[in-house]
């Protein structure tokens, strides 16, 4: 494989040879239901307490192409297992990641040209994987898909190695339906020969993502994958990334193997910068590394060594759960008191082993503070409330704030009282300490001189159906009022955060709306209201043609009359007898060559919706001729027909008044002449300004009628 590191597919050691003994911590043993004996765990996933999502192979080979997942959704009392795709040719997996007890992404590259990918999601707790690759992801022979991931069920990300100097990330923000394609100008460009790896990458809360690459540089986003940043090993630039793991958004641990073996590094403040732990601590795991939700702690484990164990100091010194001949090879914890770790399933018998359960003691130190606290003339105050949990007692706590301007009614205190003298920014500590260990936790909380809000918006006054339309918030107050937005009635609305202060709404049906925004902050809610009037702007259709013809083989132009249209779409039925039926602009050209009753329907369409309009048109056959009234067709000669420029009527003597028209096939009068007794024997009209086509001359007395059909070339 093209960057497959022994830490991802570990080999059946130490298991092999010595006799497993857990450690009191870890005696809880599980079996992932893989069908293979010295099966391996890879890529686990602990989404809660109940959930896990974990890969497998065969460890006694573990560089072939297994795709292999398990999952439990009863905390491991039972698991159930399955193949991810339909061969193991096609695919080689790059990682997998639960969302929850039926929902799973895994991304994959392509095993015969170790290049490009793609990446496939569950929903049905593994029964069936739907290709999610969006059109132009991973297609390039540059590409390498290295990771799938989500921040939450809707907003995700997956990265793959850099094509035409940019690293290939794409987003989605509606779980995965659709994806699109973060711009290079959004990533710090790769250095020459720069690529990610698979599987390494680490997320923390809604927003954080960091993944790092064989050039010793680690890559961050804070909004989901939309923006990056990058950081470099400045003592390790040609190191090896190996192992990423964040305890919170701003601390995290490192490993980096470069030409002098292992080197472990920690950082504060979200790897911004990274700080080398000298020399590199004992009892570390080398194989997988993660953070202990709810703690600022670690936990690691080694295949090689046979060792677990976990930091309470962010990596600078790690204790050794004990344990002896267990190849660990994966970890990950859903909080601070259930955690799995991943090593073989027996030897001997498939169905036994290779997962273990933590049961040791909890490290859990939590609490809630407000966010924004407003200060008035004087002091402000606010009690936190302690939600740390621990398994052994005594349990005591100490209170900290930085900066230490802030004062607590007793800093040992469960839930003291801290005042505030002045604004800022403050960060409360809570350490929590118990026989087993200390755990910390932090909360940022502003302090600020509040405005109560004032809710406003902007938005047009009349919309269109369907047409999306934008709102713009102008709420104010101290701190920014969060903003939520409901429409009455609220049936067919949708109404959507934008970026900034806008949002878009689109109304389905026509009607009278009433958008309410409320703005909230520290201070209060206020409530500002705006109706918009909501119009029905399908298309007016509407088209003209003769209702009766009587004209075969003849053709005839439609007149489309419609308003608002944006596309048009034309029927005619029954089809056969019409051998003509092409578009002409917006119009239709029709050629009718069998008599019968013919239904044209034409549709027009627009962002609002469609409308139609509907016409029966009867075609006749006796359609040739002078007809109505023999003794007057026959008293009267017309010539040239065809006619080109004249057109020459020779009109029978006749004392009473004669009138001549020429009228086209929209029955529009195009010449009309009206002759007195036999003043007139011959008409002559000039039919050189007239488009060429079918026309009917009609000649009429008191008591006769005369029409003749009339070609102009």
């Amino acid at each position: 494989m093209k960057k497959q590191l022994l830490s991802i597919f570990a080999a059946l050691t130490v298991s092999s040879v010595m006799a497993q003994v857990p450690s009191p911590s870890w005696t809880i043993s599980q079996n992932a239901s893989f069908t293979v004996t010295s099966a391996g765990h890879r890529f686990m996933d602990a989404v809660d307490a109940n959930v896990v999502w974990l890969a497998g192979y065969d460890g006694t080979a573990p560089g072939l192409n297994y795709n292999w997942f398990s999952r439990t959704i009863n905390g491991g009392t039972s698991y159930n297992s399955g193949n991810i795709y339909s061969d193991t040719i096609t695919y080689q997996l790059a990682n997998l990641e639960g969302v929850d007890a039926n929902t799973a992404w895994a991304s994959a590259f392509m095993s015969a040209s170790q290049s490009m990918g793609a990446i496939h999601k569950t929903t049905n707790g593994g029964a069936t994987w739907v290709n999610m690759t969006a059109p132009g992801m991973y297609t390039n022979s540059a590409a390498f898909t290295n990771i799938v991931s989500f921040v939450t069920p809707n907003n995700g990300m997956t990265m793959g190695d850099p094509v035409n100097g940019e690293y290939e990330i794409w987003t989605t923000s509606n779980g995965g339906t659709t994806w699109t394609q973060v711009p290079g100008a959004n990533i710090p460009n790769p250095t020459s020969g720069e690529f990610g790896i698979v599987d390494l990458y680490c997320k923390q809360g809604t927003s954080n993502y960091w993944f790092g690459t064989q050039k010793g540089r680690i890559y961050r986003s804070t909004d989901a994958g939309l923006t990056w940043n990058v950081s470099a090993l400045a003592s390790a630039p040609n190191s090896t990334v190996t192992e990423l793991a964040f305890s919170t958004a701003n601390n995290g641990i490192i490993y980096a193997q470069g030409t002098g073996g292992l080197e472990v590094y920690n950082t504060t403040d979200g790897g911004a910068t990274w700080n080398l732990i000298s020399p590199t601590p004992a009892n570390i795991g080398r194989n997988d590394i993660c953070g202990i939700p709810g703690t600022s702690f670690f936990a690691s484990v080694d295949n090689q060594n046979g060792l677990i164990s976990y930091s309470t100091n962010n990596g600078l010194t790690w204790t050794d759960w004990g344990s002896t001949g267990i190849g660990y090879v994966c970890i990950d914890f859903a909080n601070s008191f259930t955690g799995w770790s991943g090593s073989f399933s027996d030897a001997a018998n498939p169905s036994l082993g290779g997962i273990w359960k933590y049961n040791g003691t909890t490290f859990n130190s939590a609490f809630t503070i407000d966010q924004f606290l407003c200060k008035p003339a004087g002091n402000a105050t606010v009690v936190p409330v302690n939600t740390s949990t621990g398994s052994a007692s005594p349990f005591t706590f100490t209170w900290t704030s930085n900066p230490a301007t802030a004062a607590f009614s007793n800093a040992n205190a469960t839930n003291p009282v801290i005042t505030f003298t002045a604004t800022g920014v403050y960060t409360i500590s809570l350490a929590a300490q118990n026989p087993n260990g200390t755990s910390n936790s932090t909360q940022v909380i502003t302090v600020l001189t509040c405005a109560a809000p004032s809710a406003s918006f902007n938005m047009q006054a009349t919309a269109c159906n369907n047409v999306v339309i934008t709102l713009t918030n102008t709420s104010v107050g101290a701190p920014n009022p969060a903003i939520s937005i409901t429409s009455n009635p609220a049936t067919n609305v949708t109404i959507t955060p934008g970026s900034g202060s806008l949002y878009t709404a689109r109304f389905g049906t026509a009607g009278t709306y009433t958008l309410s925004l409320v703005a909230s902050n520290a201070a209060g809610s206020n409530t500002y209201t705006q109706s918009i009037l909501i119009n029905n702007c399908t298309p007016t259709v509407g088209f003209t043609f003769p209702a009766a013809m009587c004209t075969l083989k003849d053709t005839v132009l439609t007149v489309n009359t419609t308003a608002g249209a944006i596309s048009y779409t034309w029927s005619i039925a029954p089809t056969s007898g019409v051998g003509l039926f092409t578009t002409v602009g917006i119009n239709k050209r029709i050629t009718f060559f069998t008599p019968n009753t013919y239904t044209l329907t034409l549709r027009a369409t627009n962002t609002s919706g469609t409308n139609s309009a509907v016409q029966v048109i009867t075609v006749s056959e006796n359609c040739t001729g002078i007809f109505e009234n023999t003794n007057l067709a026959n008293s009267i000669k017309v010539y040239p027909n065809p006619a080109h420029d004249l057109l020459n009527v020779i009109l029978p003597a006749d004392n009473e008044s004669i009138r001549v028209k020429l009228t086209n096939v929209l029955g529009s009068v195009v010449y009309d002449e009206k002759i007195s007794g036999v003043t007139k024997e011959k008409v002559t009209i000039n039919t050189s300004n007239n488009a060429k086509g079918v026309y009917f001359l009609t000649v009429e007395t008191k008591n006769e009628k005369a029409t003749q059909k009339i070609i102009i070339e």
